[in-house]
């Protein structure tokens, strides 16, 4: 499933989790940081992977959540995120525009009761 991350989208997700950190939302403090520019938050990556999940499949609960980021994902990009498996063990992988593998890991699902 393809999203694209927007510069807005960061900065309502850092108004909401108290997360203000400059190399999310500032050029020049990302610059700073060795980043070509902001960054989104991993916790938004992990809660955007999670809900497109359950929208693609209702009937599951996710009951643990594994999740290693390998490189940044910069604002205003494009992800995909990629589901294999639905349910048990289903594997993940986040890649940026360029194809770039932004995180991978597990997720366990089960049908709720």
């Amino acid at each position: 499933m393809k999203r694209r991350i927007t510069a807005e989208a960061i900065r309502q997700y850092a108004d909401v989790s108290k997360d203000d950190s400059a190399i999310h939302l500032n050029a020049d403090a990302a610059a700073s940081a060795g980043f070509k520019r902001p960054i989104v938050h991993g916790m938004y990556i992990m809660g955007l992977a999670q809900s497109l999940y359950i929208r693609e499949h209702p009937q599951q609960w996710i009951s643990t959540y594994d999740l290693k980021f390998i490189n940044p994902l910069y604002v205003d990009s494009d992800v995909v995120f990629n589901f294999e498996g639905t349910s048990g063990d289903v594997d993940v992988t986040v890649t940026g525009e360029d194809g770039e593998l932004i995180a991978s890991g597990t997720l366990t699902a089960k049908e709720r009761l």
